[in-house]
């Protein structure tokens, strides 16, 4: 009979768990416990929706039981149920979590969750029994898990069985043997404990021995025989003082005889003060010895050093921070410094060399210098200066970080560094207004040392108002005021005592800051949201009066929303996610307009005290992902009316599966702002990764994020955050695994600043390319609609790979004609929208393809279903398709040929080098410029593709001008990594380089 083997973790113990068992235990995995009162013993269960569970004996997948659930609440945020409960777990170990499923009308969006470590999402529909699972590392501080399922949606009933949680373990086969064995890529410190656990499955008695080796020296070995059955061993080790970072594991299964059944072996590295201090001295002595006389050699042939001087801004800084964590337990934190710092000395070692045998190859930089900036359409524009002593004034790209003491610290570093901006100096209302008599300038004193600072450096300034830290002493005067509001502002703050208070400080402050030169722009709000509208004091009678101004009168009202209210006092304030409530798209209308109001009056003040400073907010990307957060006030179309800046707070992660960067959120959003705005765009808090994170992440995902942000519209960003967090603090502290932890990635941040700005006519002229076809954005779908946001995420997948730009329109913008310019628009689940709306699309040009996905225009805000006659005329000229269409498989085939049918498609194309045709994952676009055209390339995937640039059926050379001296020739892509091509002539900036 064949064995089953695991052998499972050996890992490094800090904690009083060490002893523990290695194997996660699950109380109760398939529900086969019940007690009196309590059907899932073993599991906790916390509820602040319509949820239920009980124990299901009918059609388990496995044994006697299962568990049940329902739950009848719509999607909301912190409305869930949530059964759940413990697990001990290894730090910076892989598991799979599997789980049995089977499921009536099930809605999208229920999904196992720790919050943290992993989300395993249950699908949507009905469905017999099916397997779901997902693969996680735990951080590298992580000893327990909360192993749970939150019903977020509707759901009529799901059947949860048979739940495990095991490592994830490498597999091997033998004579009579098969079976699998793990253990952790690294462990940390010397002669810190460790464990072994085996477990075996056997018919027989057998032995089971296994090594832990460094070199030749043995480390640990230990030998059990194992009786037939199931057992497991579970053995301490300890990593010893070896000063040798790699170690071997090996693992031996014995018959009795000793003959060996089978066997696996794996490699462990050892982080520690011991290993890594050496490593950390390599780095110096490269530094100070090639590194250092390369670059001495270049700036005595006059050579500008913009690029290598950025690696020696971070390793003068980096060193000591590195020796810092491995001397403090934050060994792999260290030794992703270590890798980060040797790659920078690798890459400007070879640049310096390269430099010096051709100097025609050194790029020519050019910087913004202290100086007015103002804005053109989506740009900002200001004086620039470059390596050869050129100046001028034209498009500029703002990159750098946020947002606390430490950009303050760093600004003589930031030339070095390679970035020009930064978002700091954060404080209220309360930090000035003491008291209701008392003022203190203290804090506006720091802000203006900061401006005078950055002017110095050529760094702009963000300042951040935040008008969410309110002072105590007002809120105890008014107490009317002191509930309501939204996200950070816990205050009515359109009350006028709240906005005394605001104003009050704004003409203080405003003043003191308006001349500097450094000040770039004011942000009015921090993550505005408007969630807690319905609980502020002055709502009802503005809510009131706002049905009054849209209906007249009440009968009005009760024909429109089919009701029978005998006057507009008695219409009852709809909840956020009261989405089939009559008045629930007034509701969203009413505090988007009242939320922009009293931003707009914010921006009045400033305005009137600061005519030339531009304000923005830091709005995030809710509007096309979350669904439930409709009613919280952020309209985009409304909050690109009182900004100068189309203010953002976005986010973009490492990929997962076949792609290798996050794309989706980032690009949608921008695109979705830089259309219903017009203007350019400042992310003032820009997330590249989780808080948190213990990951290696590569310095590429840096830059094509922050370039791709350019492409689709940014021109700045400070990003969160350049601050460390202290070892004791940990993989949980919201500072720790941002970029200030991530040397090479920072590199990447100054690196990419110089090249959108030596490149900034070209990535200029891509954001402002045309866009030949738009999809519709629309608040009502958003409110009324199910499918409405996951059909717009398949429409604009598909149309990411197409070659084209992609504008979002609004149904205002729709009303006012503007979707004539179009060749195409897509109508993506809009089953409910305005009157208007169907009438702009109804007299859209003959020229102007439609394509619609689900149901579109078939009601109206409230639900009225539209005569079918009316849709006849467009539902006639239409493309249709299911909402739940493939983006790859159904959705960009028909795309492209729609497209292509507008005459919509460019002319050149980027295309598969073997099959000559399009490639999906990789978004290119180009651009007319002068005589010339440019198109920017990007592999999104996690794989390289190679690819060709075809103008009809000729190939055309191509070189990527971010290469060295723009000579590499185009067609290998690796994975985000962008790539610049130029095709034909076209006037350069004065100064730039020759090509």
């Amino acid at each position: 009979m064949r064995i089953a083997l695991i052998v499972a973790s050996l890992l490094v113990f800090t904690c009083p768990s060490a002893g523990s068992s290695l194997i996660p235990v699950v109380a109760n995995p398939g529900f086969e416990q019940v007690q009196p009162g309590n059907d899932a013993p073993g599991w906790a269960w916390m509820c602040s929706a319509q949820a239920s569970f009980h124990s299901e004996t009918q059609d388990p997948h496995s044994g006697s039981r299962c568990v049940a659930l329902t739950n009848g609440s719509s999607l909301a945020p912190n409305v869930y149920g949530r059964l759940y409960q413990g697990v001990g777990v290894l730090p910076h170990t892989k598991y799979e979590l599997t789980v049995w499923v089977r499921g009536e009308d099930i809605a999208e969006g229920s999904h196992f969750t720790d919050w943290s470590a992993f989300t395993l999402n249950i699908p949507g529909g009905a469905y017999g029994w099916r397997k779901i699972s997902t693969v996680f590392t735990t951080a590298d501080s992580q000893y327990s898990l909360n192993l749970g399922i939150n019903l977020t949606n509707k759901i009529k009933q799901i059947a949860i069985d048979d739940i495990s949680l095991r490592p994830v373990g490498t597999e091997f086969k033998g004579t009579g043997v098969a079976g699998s064995f793990f253990v952790p890529g690294q462990v940390t410190g010397d002669n810190k404990p460790a464990s072994v656990l085996i477990s075996l499955t056997s018919s027989k008695t057998a032995k089971v021995e296994a090594t832990i080796k460094s070199g030749k020296t043995e480390l640990f070995r230990k030998s059990e025989q194992v009786n037939p059955g199931d057992s497991a061993v579970e053995w301490q080790w300890n990593t010893g003082a070896t000063a040798k970072k790699d170690l071997v594991f090996a693992v031996r299964v014995l018959d009795e005889q000793g003959n060996e059944l089978a066997r696996g072996s794996q490699q462990i590295q050892k982080l520690s003060l011991s290993i890594l201090k050496p490593e950390i001295d390599r780095v110096e002595s490269r530094l100070k010895g090639e590194f250092m006389s390369l670059y001495e050699k270049c700036r005595a042939k006059g050579i500008a050093l913009d690029f290598p001087r950025t690696t020696r801004t971070l390793l003068e800084q980096f060193i000591p921070l590195t020796r810092q964590d491995s001397a403090n337990g934050e060994e792999r934190r260290a030794s992703y410094a270590i890798i980060d710092m040797n790659r920078s000395l690798d890459e400007s070692i070879a640049r310096m060399k390269a430099y010096l045998a051709n100097p025609n190859l050194v790029p020519n930089v050019r910087r913004y210098r202290t100086g007015k900036v103002t804005i053109q359409g989506l740009s900002l524009v200001g004086p620039w200066v470059d390596d050869k002593g050129n100046s001028g004034h034209g498009p500029l790209f703002f990159c750098g970080y946020g947002h606390f003491s430490q950009v303050r610290k760093d600004m003589s570093r930031w030339p070095g560094y390679g970035i020009n901006i930064i978002q700091s100096a954060e404080f209220g209302p309360s930090a000035i207004l003491k008291s209701e008599n008392e003022i203190s300038l203290e804090a506006a004193r720091t802000a203006i040392e900061t401006l005078d600072n950055a002017a110095v450096s050529n760094v702009r300034v963000d300042f951040l108002l935040s008008p969410h830290y309110f002072p105590g002493w007002a809120l105890k005067k008014w107490p009317n005021i002191a509930k309501g509001g939204g996200g950070w502002i816990g205050y009515s703050m359109d009350e006028p005592e709240a906005k005394y208070v605001v104003e009050k400080f704004l003409r203080i402050l405003v003043p003191m800051l308006k001349d500097k030169p450094a000040l770039n722009s004011f942000c009015l709000t921090n993550e505005p949201n408007f969630d807690r509208a319905a609980e502020c004091a002055n709502t009802r009678g503005l809510w009131t009066d706002f049905l009054i101004r849209i209906y007249g009168d009440i009968t009005s009202l009760n024909s429109t929303c089919g009701t029978a209210y005998a006057t507009f006092a008695d219409v009852p304030v709809p909840g956020n996610n009261s989405y089939n409530d009559p008045q629930f798209y007034d509701w969203v209308d009413f505090t988007d307009e009242r939320f922009a109001a009293w931003h707009q009056w914010m921006a009045d003040v400033i305005h009137e005290l600061a005519p030339d400073v531009p304000v923005h907010a830091k709005a995030m990307w809710i509007p096309l992902t979350w669904r439930h957060a409709i009613a919280w006030g952020t309209d985009p179309e409304r909050f690109s009316k009182f900004s100068d800046l189309s203010g953002n707070d976005c986010e973009i992660h490492p990929g997962s599966g076949d792609w290798g960067i996050s794309w989706y959120l980032q690009n949608s959003w921008l695109d979705l702002q830089r259309s219903v705005g017009g203007k350019p765009i400042f992310d003032s808090e820009y997330h590249l990764q989780s808080d948190g994170s213990s990951a290696y992440i590569p310095p590429e995902h840096y830059r094509t994020a922050l370039w791709q942000a350019a492409i689709h519209g940014q021109s700045a960003s400070t990003m969160w955050v350049w601050e460390r967090s202290m070892p004791d603090k940990s993989w949980s502290h919201p500072f720790y695994g941002n970029v200030m932890d991530r040397p090479g990635c920072a590199q990447a941040v100054g690196t990419t600043c110089m090249d959108l700005n030596r490149f900034a006519d070209e990535v200029t002229a891509l954001k402002n390319a045309a866009a030949p076809v738009a999809i519709l954005y629309s608040r009502v779908a958003t409110a009324k609609s199910d499918n409405y946001l996951d059909a717009v995420n398949r429409a604009y997948t598909a149309l990411n790979f197409c070659g084209v730009k992609i504008d979002f329109i609004t149904e205002k913008q729709l009303a006012r004609g503007e979707g004539a310019q179009y060749r195409m628009v897509v109508l993506p689940a809009a089953e409910n929208v305005l009157d208007s709306t169907v009438e702009a699309i109804e007299t859209l040009p003959v020229s102007t393809r439609i394509v619609i996905l689900g149901d579109s225009l078939h009601k109206d805000p409230y639900g009225r279903v539209r005569p079918a006659g009316k849709l006849a005329s467009v539902q006639k000229r239409a493309i249709m398709f299911p909402v739940n269409a493939d983006p790859q498989k159904d959705l960009w085939p028909i795309m492209l040929h729609e497209l292509g049918k507008a005459k919509a498609l460019p002319d050149i194309s980027v295309v598969g080098a073997e099959t000559g045709k399009p490639v999906w994952g990789v978004e290119w676009l180009p651009a007319r410029m002068g005589g010339g055209t440019i198109i920017n390339v990007v592999n999104l995937l996690s794989k390289p593709v190679d690819i060709r640039i075809i103008e009809g059926n000729k190939k055309i050379e191509a070189r990527n001008l971010l290469s060295l001296g723009g000579r590499a020739q185009v067609g290998h892509l690796k994975p985000i990594t962008p790539v610049l091509i130029r095709v034909g002539n076209y006037p350069r900036h004065q100064g730039s380089e020759t090509y």
